[in-house]
């Protein structure tokens, strides 16, 4: 099912760039066509760290404007006790991930 975005005519549908100060995100990408990101495909799965700040990757931000609704599936959990990683997590990251919303 379509996700709409905000409907006012001056939104900026993509997510800002933030930090999260008391809880780590993990994300499932299930389906469909993500909007923040390239690269990401059906099966990904990406950690944000608490205190360290992401967002969009260079130019999703602009490519946002002007759209009303996005065909994506993903799973977001919060979790306010530190994650530990396995080995066959790390194993499965980009190693590079944390750098790939900053601009060359």
């Amino acid at each position: 099912m379509p996700r709409l975005y905000d409907f006012h005519p001056e939104s900026i549908p993509a997510p800002y760039y933030h930090t999260n100060i008391d809880s780590e995100e993990v994300l499932y990408y299930v389906d469909g066509d993500f909007m923040s990101r390239t690269g990401i495909e059906a099966g990904s799965m990406t950690l944000h760290k608490k205190g360290v700040p992401h967002g969009p990757q260079p130019g999703k931000t602009e490519a946002s404007i002007g759209k009303t609704e996005t065909y994506e599936y993903a799973v977001m959990i919060d979790t306010f006790n530190p994650l530990k990683t396995t080995n066959h997590f790390r194993d499965c990251m980009e190693n590079d991930y944390n750098q790939s919303w900053l601009e060359d």
